[in-house]
């Protein structure tokens, strides 16, 4: 590029009258202001699982912990154009979240250390697009805020807001990006690098410059002022990508830098290894169905230890993923520990306001009696579609008062067949499609969305929130004990002997398990319907 400058910062000019920019909006929508590693790791690898290529291999991504001191400090922070950064976070400290970004640059200064986390992923599509296409992945995660591109719409994350977290979770508020294209561009060669900072707005020293605050790392047009830097490529990016410790493979995915990554609302500063075992833990707990399913593979690098997020190593998700490895030999009851059981919960679709959609398609509901060991999530239904991830646990524990514990599988959209060998119907699609819709940006749970509202006609919301009710009804049926008085009597009860007309009676009232069981409709033994949804329960006959 004529006239332009390689590997610095540069930032976007505005208008005195153009808004300002004090703090980056979509945290305040990102779990009430609670962004504990769970959002973090949960947002981050639904990105990396929705970009996966279209072929049988799984995405593979790397969490990579990393504190820099000494020579390989001073180094790294010479290639960031640290320098031309913190002149622009110094006029934007008259802020409360400048004032935070240099807090941070002190404390770094202080210990001298830094501490950064980089996610490669392999086996994705990488940043595709134009520097300025409308929609693109580049675009989506780079550029744009609370904009997304994601096509169809039924990823993951369809609002935009997961890519947030990771300038929140950099004490600097800085992210670097460094990819390998799983399509060849016109003119330029892979890796494709670029960084990003969110800075208040400011003004320069002089007062005669109003700087957005949003600065770009990369080729900086020098002839043209104000403009937005624009992305290295191929021997130059992989250059800077050397010296900004953000080498990648050459195979298809991309490698995003978080710089001085912390935990927000963490007490106190981590180690590594400790760090390390948390992501660890939250990758299994959250995406173990795309794991299960062999469509990711998650591990966590520090300097002394490799960890693996898989089932092996996680023992406790066994129960869940018993659900599907034993959903073709289901019984028609929970007699015996270990067994489960298949029950479909119908699911009534209205129509979109475009007249198209209407449907009624099932929910698999796979419940497994509990071993008594088996204590983790016991007596949850986690809530899944075909994204792959936990949309959440549902805990319904009050379920098994005097009844059997269990964990439980509801499979949505297109996990529903999954552990059958059947592929989604259009059907599927469909409902895929709808709870998608029913997600909040934080895609934790299934409920009446503004989405919803936009996109469906009237009957959304009773479709919706009659599905944990009728989950529920469902479970009190399948996990309730045989009757206390058609069970042999135990010779050694404990109790006082009985003679004469109490001989052989049932125990008082009180000592009964309580077990509420909703009857079946008068005109079908197999058919009931909720007073508080319109979705059904169909028993298997």
């Amino acid at each position: 590029m004529e006239g332009s400058m390689s590997g610095t910062w540069g930032f976007t000019t505005s208008r005195p009258t153009d808004a300002r920019y004090g703090d980056d909006v979509a945290k305040y929508a990102m779990s009430n202001g609670e962004q504990g590693l769970k959002t973090f790791v949960r947002e981050v690898l639904q990105n990396s699982n929705d970009a996966r290529l279209d072929n049988d291999d799984p995405a593979q991504v790397t969490f990579r912990l990393e504190t820099l001191e000494g020579d390989d400090l001073k180094a790294y922070l010479n290639a960031l154009d640290i320098n031309t950064w913190s002149d622009h976070a110094s006029l934007a400290a008259d802020t409360e979240s400048g004032e935070h970004i240099s807090e941070a640059m002190a404390r770094i200064e202080d210990e001298k250390s830094l501490r950064v986390l980089t996610i490669e992923d392999q086996n994705t599509q990488g940043l595709l697009g134009a520097e300025t296409a409308d929609q693109s992945n580049f675009t989506a995660l780079v550029r744009d805020v609370l904009f997304s591109s994601k096509s169809g719409d039924t990823s993951g994350g369809s609002y935009g807001l997961g890519k947030a977290v990771l300038w929140l979770y950099s004490g600097l508020s800085m992210v670097l990006f460094n990819s390998s294209l799983s399509e060849p561009t016109p003119r330029d060669d892979s890796p494709r690098l670029i960084g990003r900072t969110r800075l208040p707005t400011h003004k320069s020293s002089d007062g005669d410059t109003v700087y957005q605050g949003h600065g770009w790392f990369g080729n900086v047009d020098a002839d043209e002022s104000g403009a937005r830097p624009e992305s290295l490529w191929g021997d130059e990016a992989r250059q800077f990508a050397d010296d900004l410790k953000l080498s990648r493979p050459d195979s298809p995915g991309t490698s995003i830098q978080v710089v001085d990554f912390r935990v927000p609302t963490a007490e106190e500063r981590l180690a590594d290894e400790e760090l390390a075992d948390k992501i660890t833990e939250k990758a299994i707990e959250w995406f173990w169905p795309a794991i299960y399913r062999g469509n990711l593979e998650v591990t966590v690098e520090t300097d002394t230890e490799t960890k693996s997020a898989s089932i092996a190593e996680y023992p406790r998700y066994t129960p869940f993923t018993t659900c599907l490895n034993d959903r073709t030999a289901a019984t028609d009851e929970l007699t015996e520990a270990g067994d489960v059981v298949e029950k479909p919960i119908t699911l009534t679709i209205p129509a979109k306001t475009d007249e198209s959609g209407s449907t009624e398609g099932d929910l698999d509901l796979l419940v497994r009696r509990a071993n008594p060991d088996e204590r983790y999530q016991r007596n949850s239904v986690a809530f899944v579609r075909g994204a792959g991830m936990v949309v959440e646990y549902y805990d319904r524990d009050k379920v098994v008062v005097g009844n059997e514990d269990f964990h439980a599988v509801l499979l949505g959209g297109r996990a529903r067949p999954w552990g059958t060998g059947d592929n989604p119907s259009d059907v599927d699609d469909v409902v895929e499609e709808f709870l998608t819709t029913a997600e909040p940006p934080q895609h934790d749970e299934w409920r009446r969305t503004e989405s919803l509202a936009n996109t469906y006609k009237q009957g959304f919301r009773t479709a919706v929130e009659g599905i944990k009710p009728d989950v529920t009804d469902t479970l009190r049926e399948l996990v309730a004990r045989t009757s206390i008085a058609a069970r042999p009597v135990p010779k050694d009860s404990g109790t006082a002997s009985r003679s004469g007309a109490n001989a052989g009676a049932a125990p008082p009232a009180a000592s009964l398990p309580v077990v509420s069981v909703s009857p079946a409709t008068p005109t079908s033994p197999l058919t009931r319907r909720t007073t508080t949804g319109n979705s059904k329960v169909k028993s298997n006959p």
